[in-house]
């Protein structure tokens, strides 16, 4: 387009100057044109050329800063999709560790709701039993010409009321295991002391214990008892056995609950 308007004007050009300057001559019937117009010509040829190069570069200007345009618009949107992209992971991250972190969470509220459960099943459902007892004070008990049930008649600790120190028998309140203990103590010379362990009339063991010239001897054993509601334990004296006990509670024995079964 700005080519077209320049020939136009280059022709509108012209016919002024040859109107104005009166340039045409006749010689033998030919026109002649002065040198001056060819000049002029030659100069507004050149000024055409220069525009149109001019012209060009510019096009050509253009298109380079639409294509850096159009770069810069991919470089933009591809910008855009990484901060997005990175905005996703991080919120899929904090996600993430929320969940680990509920799930942890829940972990522990089951851990926690298992052990009231069962504590809840302890306190509420099973009685609590546990005893702790000395001998006597009086001294020595036995020998005898058969054996006797020993009667721990002091009483520390008789939780449940389990054991019968009038009797000296422990019966189970619930089907369970159980723990038993006992210590013994011998204060004669060249006797034996020691008891045998029953659970109903089974005898379960048989713990001895002898007393040199010194006069001085202790036994002590434990066991755990599975045993049935209303089964019985109790420790006898054998035939010709001593057992010694005083203030100091040589003599002792024990038991509590484990666990309910």
């Amino acid at each position: 387009m700005a080519f077209v308007t320049i020939t136009v004007f280059f022709l509108l050009f012209l016919s002024g100057l040859w109107a104005e300057e009166g340039v045409i001559t006749q010689d033998n019937g030919k026109s002649n044109i002065t040198v001056d117009v060819w000049a002029e010509l030659k100069e507004l040829r050149d000024m055409v050329i220069t525009l149109k190069g001019e012209l060009t570069n510019n096009n050509n200007k253009i298109e380079k800063l639409e294509e850096e345009k159009t770069g810069d618009a991919i470089y933009i949107k591809y910008m855009y999709v990484c901060v997005t992209d990175i905005n996703t992971i991080t919120v899929i991250k904090a996600l993430d560790s929320r969940l680990s972190a509920s799930e942890s969470e829940v972990q522990e509220l089951k851990r926690q709701l298992t052990v009231n459960d069962c504590e809840y099943s302890i306190n509420a459902g099973t009685p609590k039993v546990a005893f702790s007892l000395g001998l006597t004070d009086n001294g020595n008990i036995g020998p005898f010409s058969t054996a006797v049930t020993l009667k721990f008649s002091k009483v520390f600790t008789n939780f449940g009321q389990a054991y019968n120190p009038h009797t000296g028998v422990f019966t189970a309140p619930v089907h369970g295991v159980y723990y038993f203990q006992f210590r013994l103590f011998c204060h004669s010379v060249h006797k034996y002391t020691g008891v045998i362990i029953y659970h109903n009339s089974n005898r379960v063991t048989m713990t001895v214990g002898y007393s040199y010239d010194n006069g001085y001897v202790d036994v002590v054993n434990g066991l755990v008892l599975e045993l049935e509601k209303g089964d019985v334990v109790y420790l006898n004296l054998p035939v010709n056995y001593v057992v010694y006990d005083s203030v100091d509670n040589h003599s002792t024995f024990s038991g509590f609950l484990i666990f309910p079964l």
